[in-house]
């Protein structure tokens, strides 16, 4: 599996390559960005659309990112306290092997005293 992830990878870059040289009018066409709030008008300076496929890639990136970052921080916190649990198992585990044996009275069967 581990071979297969490069040659995957490639495979979407080198299709990502096709599709971007095959619409270069398309992603180097210029389009600016509207705001109308009504009391506030505004707009940008056209940009290329690739540009902005960038930065919605990168803003998704990003976003991802933190996303996996917290439940990082929320995995590492419970691992913390299993671990703490597990700790504190194994001392009463410690301690219970070092207690001495009691001896039960076994009732023998019938057929052994016989």
């Amino acid at each position: 599996m581990k071979s297969l992830r490069p040659v995957l990878l490639s495979l979407a870059i080198i299709f990502l390559m096709v599709v971007v040289l095959q619409n270069r009018e398309f992603f180097m066409h210029r389009e600016a960005l509207r705001l109308n709030l009504l009391i506030w008008k505004n707009e940008t300076v056209p940009i290329p659309l690739s540009v902005y496929f960038l930065g919605c890639f990168l803003v998704g990136l990003l976003l991802s990112y933190f996303y996996g970052l917290s439940e990082r921080f929320k995995a590492k916190k419970i691992m913390k306290n299993h671990l703490e649990t597990i700790h504190k198992l194994e001392e009463e585990i410690k301690v219970l092997k070092s207690l001495p044996i009691a001896e039960q009275n076994i009732p023998q069967k019938e057929s052994e005293s016989a």
